[in-house]
């Protein structure tokens, strides 16, 4: 397979290095499209109705969506890059240890970007727009909402070893220096279909998560925290919506 795709490629970038450069930048591609075309709620629903045990009803229908969307996550940003470094290695950290998620830095660096965010995401989910986009699924009950929330992180997964480990040390490698900005840019066109202040804000968060990834040489730090805001936005979205207490209150 290796040999066959070198084939086609130009004199010009046979040389290893500029060869590792050129399939990095169109596997990246590869992946957005198809993650873009079948890897988000909006192709589900269009293939979820031919499966017999996914109710079409609209709350029913959402969770299965987000279980897919998850599962297409780890499938595409996480597996698929597994097996390219495997037919196309870089000497480079791959961001999946957990050294820099050990030591007490990595706690002294993330934690005060939790907090921080806290009081953002408050003020933020506390616009309709905001709270009526999120959570994409309505939950029935507590344990519902704990069920979609435990599936919904593992996207996070995913994404921060696709944007954080995989695309950005194995740039750093062969782009040094160009890693962070050239992974913001993937990054961003996966919160296209968002509000559009989170969408803005995805750039900004790219840059600081990027550079902490190749401060701490680890995605965990990352992933923890994207989870925590995720399930603040969702909780925040709930509460302010009025849904939580309802929630809280059926149970």
């Amino acid at each position: 397979m290796k040999k066959v795709i070198l084939s086609y490629l130009p004199e010009s970038i046979l040389e290893k290095d500029k060869r590792n450069v050129f399939l990095t930048f169109i596997f990246i591609a590869m992946i957005m499209l198809i993650v873009e075309y079948f890897g988000w709620q909006g192709p589900f629903s269009k293939i979820g109705k031919n499966f017999s045990f996914v109710r079409t009803d609209i709350k029913s229908f959402t969770f299965y969506a987000q279980v897919y969307t998850s599962l297409s996550f780890m499938i595409f940003f996480f597996i698929f890059p597994l097996v390219f470094n495997f037919f196309f290695p870089v000497n480079a950290d791959k961001g999946t240890g957990l050294g820099g998620f050990e030591t007490k830095t990595s706690l002294k660096i993330y934690l005060p970007i939790v907090f921080i965010m806290l009081p953002v995401i408050w003020i933020a989910t506390s616009s309709p727009g905001f709270y009526r986009f999120y959570p994409l699924y309505r939950p029935e009950s507590l344990k519902m909402f704990f069920v979609y929330e435990l599936i919904y992180a593992t996207q996070f997964i995913g994404i921060e070893y696709f944007f954080r480990g995989f695309g950005l040390f194995r740039l750093e490698k062969i782009m040094p220096g160009y890693a962070i900005a050239i992974m913001v840019i993937p990054y961003s066109f996966v919160h296209i279909h968002k509000p559009f202040p989170e969408a803005v804000g995805s750039v900004i968060a790219g840059i600081i998560l990027g550079h902490l990834a190749l401060k701490t040489r680890s995605i965990w730090p990352g992933v923890f925290t994207h989870i925590a805001i995720a399930l603040s936005a969702d909780t925040f979205s709930l509460i302010h919506s009025g849904t939580m207490s309802k929630l809280i209150s059926f149970n």
